[in-house]
């Protein structure tokens, strides 16, 4: 019993430093989170609510639906389509075609992560993510995605969200929540 003692006295003071130190750890990465602030934004017909970060500034560019811009490093544009007035008549077939439009105007693009349907009670989304580097920009992540609602089968938006590669890690799963935010108004 003697020396079941004297290894308690050992092992007890040593497993709580332990776990001191972990808990410690826990609580500093949590204050270095970043708190984001979630703001509506819709498409210019009002059909659709995306949330994403209250630091996007809304942008008019180009035939963009709806376009964001986080300090030129993440960017969010969003095309709407009715499918009854394209050729397209299914989200897969606007998202095939857009992509391969894209890769055929860059060079040094590939397949970052492979196709994924994501199902939701409301929606299905298709993505498929690329990463390359444009002429005078650094190395980014490409995800092209497309919404079907469920309850308007003929409404379709596709996404095409740009960020730094070397921003990826800390930054997907936000871009990822943003499509995932799109509500049909």
């Amino acid at each position: 019993m003697n020396k079941f003692l004297k290894w308690l006295i050992i092992i007890v003071p040593f497993v709580l430093i332990i776990l001191f130190i972990s808990f410690a750890s826990l609580l500093s990465n949590k204050e270095k989170e970043e708190i984001i602030n979630l703001k509506e934004f819709k498409t210019k017909d009002n059909r659709v609510t995306i949330n994403a970060d209250e630091k996007y500034k809304l942008e008019e560019k180009g035939e963009y639906d709806l376009y964001l811009n986080k300090d030129n490093k993440q960017v969010v544009g969003v095309f709407s389509y009715n499918l009854s007035d394209y050729e397209e008549k299914s989200s897969k077939e606007i998202l095939d075609k857009q992509v391969n439009a894209f890769i055929a105007s860059r060079k040094n693009m590939s397949l970052f992560k492979k196709e994924e349907t994501i199902d939701m009670d409301d929606k299905i989304i298709t993505k498929v993510e690329y990463s390359g580097k444009a002429e005078k920009s650094s190395e980014c992540v490409y995800i092209f995605s497309t919404i079907a609602f469920k309850s308007d089968s003929d409404y379709v938006l596709y996404i095409n969200e740009v960020m730094l590669k070397d921003s990826y890690e800390k930054n997907s799963t936000q871009m990822i929540d943003i499509i995932k935010s799109a509500k049909l108004n």
